[in-house]
């Protein structure tokens, strides 16, 4: 007996909105880096702005730790909502490659979560499909996931340039290496700004299509309901 495919668009919503989150706090992040910038640049000129420097000195850790936060949460919602989407086709027997618990840890194990991620969400993008063509021979299948390796590309980039970013802060020994570093910083936010866009796109073409599988198998089952012959 096929088992029941378990609603995964509650999920899809909480991880998009933890990213409309993490996208407003690291635009912030951003506008707070650049003002520290400027101040920094023109303390020669207005050694008033002392109070101005400490206060930003401040927030701007604070916002860092936010940005940390937010990023924890976004990866356990994340995966939360991944491993539900596979663990649908896997329900639905569709020949898989993982099992669903081994969807979720390759996101975590060194070295196979450099491409493990890619290849389950184009599995999920992919059999989704497969699954929903089982009930409409009409269906045309979307084969094109350039749209997943373009998000996963920018993730992998981002990580990079994130840990050469932060290592800018280690050698800022003065005012123009200091605002060198936040200028590396904000290219950092922004590439993470992107990705998040990209992962964003990725779990709304995800969410359509299991939209579709979940509607149409709701559908099914209840004809089969109705032309059950009860004794």
């Amino acid at each position: 007996m096929e088992e029941e495919i378990r609603d995964n668009s509650e999920r899809s919503k909480d991880i998009t909105l933890v990213f409309y989150v993490f996208i407003a706090i690291n635009a912030i992040t951003i506008l707070l880096i650049i003002y520290q910038s400027f101040v920094i640049q023109n303390y020669a000129n207005n050694p008033s702005d002392i109070s101005t420097i400490e206060i930003l000195d401040i927030i701007v850790p604070i916002m860092r730790i936010a940005q940390f936060v937010i990023y924890i949460i976004s990866i356990v919602f994340f995966v939360r909502w991944f491993k539900r989407a596979y663990g649908n086709l896997i329900r639905k027997h569709q020949p898989m490659e993982y099992s669903e618990n081994g969807s979720a840890w390759g996101f975590f194990v060194p070295i196979v979560s450099l491409y493990r991620p890619i290849t389950t969400a184009k599995e999920i993008y992919l059999k989704t499909q497969y699954a929903i063509k089982e009930y409409n021979s009409n269906l045309k299948i979307d084969t094109d996931t350039s749209f997943i390796a373009l998000w996963w590309i920018f993730m992998i980039f981002n990580n990079i340039f994130a840990s050469y970013a932060s290592r800018k802060y280690d050698k800022a020994f003065d005012i123009p290496s200091f605002v060198d570093a936040n200028a590396y910083s904000i290219i950092s936010d922004v590439i993470d700004i992107i990705g998040i866009v990209l992962a964003l796109y990725v779990i709304h073409k995800i969410t359509k299509v299991e939209t579709i599988l979940r509607k149409t198998n709701e559908t099914v089952t209840g004809i089969d309901e109705i032309g059950t012959i009860t004794p």
